[in-house]
């Protein structure tokens, strides 16, 4: 019993790590019930992160509080 929740647990975190992943959280919960999550979490190092993921979570500030001299 505690090794099964133990199994779910590992599916659950490694899921979590590859929700950036080209296949998504649930692609790699699926992939991780029906093969081993170590084997999972290793395959997803090797990945990239998917290409619509933002770069940078910064927010780009303007300049929009500058005043303008006049002359």
């Amino acid at each position: 019993m505690e090794l099964t929740i133990a199994y779910y647990t590992l599916c659950v975190l490694v899921a979590a790590y590859g929700r950036h992943r080209r296949i998504g959280f649930w692609g790699v919960l699926l992939a991780s019930f029906f093969l081993t999550p170590p084997l999972i979490f290793y395959l997803l190092l090797s990945f990239k992160p998917s290409a619509n993921q933002p770069k940078s979570a910064k927010i780009q500030t303007s300049s929009w509080w500058r005043f303008k001299q006049v002359s």
